[in-house]
């Protein structure tokens, strides 16, 4: 950056950059996602050093950009881009010298046990190269080169960002989330805000995911939770599987501005309603019956509702804290009470971890958002009748492709998420799923084998859960008497 403020691009190598040319110690700022480089990660570029060293001919060894914010206030050169490459290559310089690079010219600090957890398996790659690397350390250095783009605005830092194809990881949907509704929060005067949200997003990360197809809880929580409880609507809407313009649509797009970064807009839902019943005083008017609003520290207890707008900064963010936090309340968490909860957990448990990713999907996403309108009312039963139809599928075809959730959805007269998201009683989803009798057809026709294949293990979890034999009078086994063993 030259002295009017412009972006001038500088080549500089690794060592020349942190021995002479940064300004300000190297930051890695709040909203920034964990260290992700893997063992594949590393290895790539241990190889690629290798073959580097041994014919490097004179010329240097390229990396890409790394873009910066120059924060005059702080004195810090925050990383807007390249965290992940400057961080391996620290690690690298600290193995080969045994000491880390000079504080006055990097400072980054990482918090979250998965950067703590990716660094050491970094240094164990790195240290089998030692005896070997040890001695080219310096003409190693001198030789790695970045693009270094250095910008006073925070703004203009991301307007680059947005636009990088650079080596490294690919960043999933959610990273850019983060950094555009962490900017939305505002200026240093509410850093504390930004750094509150950061924290959140991090716990979020940290969480343990259902499905196993994204690296960490963010990604799994907005792809086969938050997007498609919002878009799966009406017959002719629901598409399988949503790409990252879509997430970026729904969550970035389509976000309201907020008043105040520490004030976000609420909507009526169950959730903050005021009064739950009304009582008429003949000649006297009526009496309105308060609910007790619950006020903690609990995310689960925030007054939203998955389709409602999302305010972008603050309001991001405790959403996406909220639904993080029920959907691991729902499946994981070892304290909860609730004795439909638990009820819920055993039926997931002994019937649905085994059973096809593409309805399990369905399945937990439904249940999710029933527990989001409903609470834990009725919630066995629900998911009774929810396995009775999804089961119904499992059964009638040996093999499940991922259209089939959506087929599900567009076929029945209604859809079921939408019938949720717009029921004002349990019993109406229940009475929804209970007209659907195509489903009890399969049960009466089936002569799937206990026990063999994926139909029968499916068929065995559900006559064991049940304590039955014969599938053909499956719809007759949830009744009260049932549900009430299964609740105590």
């Amino acid at each position: 950056m030259n002295e009017q403020g412009q972006v001038e691009p500088q080549v500089y190598s690794f060592d020349e950059f942190f021995t002479e040319k940064a300004v300000f110690p190297v930051c890695i700022d709040s909203y920034q996602r964990p260290y992700v480089w893997d063992t594949d990660d590393v290895q790539e570029l241990i190889n690629d050093l290798s073959e580097y060293l041994a014919q490097s001919n004179g010329l240097a060894y390229y990396m890409g950009n790394v873009l910066l914010h120059q924060n005059n206030v702080e004195k810090k050169l925050f990383i807007i881009d390249g965290q992940q490459r400057l961080t391996t290559l620290s690690i690298l310089y600290y193995v080969l010298n045994e000491k880390l690079i000079d504080s006055n010219k990097m400072a980054m600090e990482y918090h979250s046990p998965l950067s703590a957890q990716n660094i050491k398996q970094t240094q164990k790659l790195f240290e089998r190269k030692k005896d070997k690397w040890k001695e080219q350390s310096t003409f190693l250095f001198s030789n790695i080169q970045f693009t270094f783009i250095t910008t006073l605005s925070e703004d203009l830092a991301f307007t680059f960002f947005d636009t990088q194809n650079n080596r490294g990881v690919k960043l999933n949907p959610t990273d850019f989330l983060k950094a555009y509704h962490l900017r939305a929060i505002g200026n240093a005067d509410h850093r504390d805000i930004q750094e509150d949200c950061a924290r959140r997003w991090e716990k979020i990360q940290n969480k343990s995911t259902l499905f196993g197809q994204h690296k960490d809880f963010t990604a799994e929580l907005f792809h086969q939770f938050l997007w498609r409880s919002r878009n799966w609507r009406g017959q002719q809407r629901v598409i399988y599987r949503e790409d990252d313009d879509d997430m970026l649509t729904e969550f970035q797009k389509k976000s309201i501005n907020s008043n105040s970064a520490d004030t976000i807009n609420l909507y009526p839902n169950p959730n903050n309603t005021l009064a739950k019943s009304l009582q008429l005083k003949v000649n006297q008017g009526y009496t309105l019956h308060t609910v007790n609003i619950e006020a903690s520290n609990n995310s689960v207890h925030l007054p939203f509702t998955l389709r409602q707008p999302i305010s972008k900064g603050l309001g991001f963010f405790l959403f996406s804290a909220k639904y993080a936090d029920l959907v691991h309340m729902l499946l994981f968490d070892e304290d909860i009470k609730k004795p439909d909860i638990k009820a819920f957990r055993a039926l997931y448990k002994d019937v649905w971890t085994k059973i096809s990713l593409y309805l399990k999907e369905l399945f937990v996403l439904a249940s999710v958002m029933y527990y989001d309108k409903f609470d834990s009312e009725k919630l066995l039963e629900f998911t009774l009748w929810l396995d009775h139809v999804l089961g119904a599928v499992r059964i009638e075809k040996q093999s499940i492709y991922k259209e089939a959730i959506t087929k599900f959805l567009k076929e029945t007269d209604n859809n079921l998420l939408d019938i949720i998201s717009q029921a004002f009683r349990p019993e109406e989803v229940i009475l929804f799923i209970k007209s659907l009798t195509y489903y009890n057809e399969i049960y009466e026709k089936e002569e799937v084998i206990a026990g063999n294949g994926v139909q029968g293990v499916y068929k065995q979890n559900v006559l064991e859960y049940y304590k039955q034999t014969d599938f053909r009078e499956k719809m007759d086994w949830i009744n009260d008497d049932f549900i009430q063993r299964k609740l105590k």
